[in-house]
């Protein structure tokens, strides 16, 4: 339950944003964001960016900084396999 609040309050002030690790904003369906949300550290998954209309990739990790804390970060990287196949698929349709 604490958990579920916590995810609910991230959603509200993010609204499904994803910051990565070279600054660029990604934004996400609400289902999306919360399965990256409770994705576990080192762990991956591919979804939909919805401000690129593009499949990436997601990876989440957690590292330390020097004072002692922690902090969060997304590794963001584009999912070339699944958007080279949708590109092909797209083409037979049209042919």
């Amino acid at each position: 339950m604490i958990l579920k609040t916590l995810f609910s309050i991230a959603l509200f002030f993010t609204g499904g944003h994803v910051i990565d690790t070279k600054l660029g904003l990604h934004h996400y369906s609400d289902n999306d964001y919360e399965e990256i949300f409770y994705l576990k550290n080192k762990a991956s998954i591919s979804k939909n960016c919805i401000r690129h209309s593009e499949n990436e990739n997601i990876k989440k990790m957690r590292r330390s900084k020097t004072d002692g804390g922690s902090e969060t970060i997304f590794k963001v990287t584009k999912n070339e396999e699944k958007d080279s196949l949708q590109e092909t698929l797209e083409e037979e349709i049209t042919s």
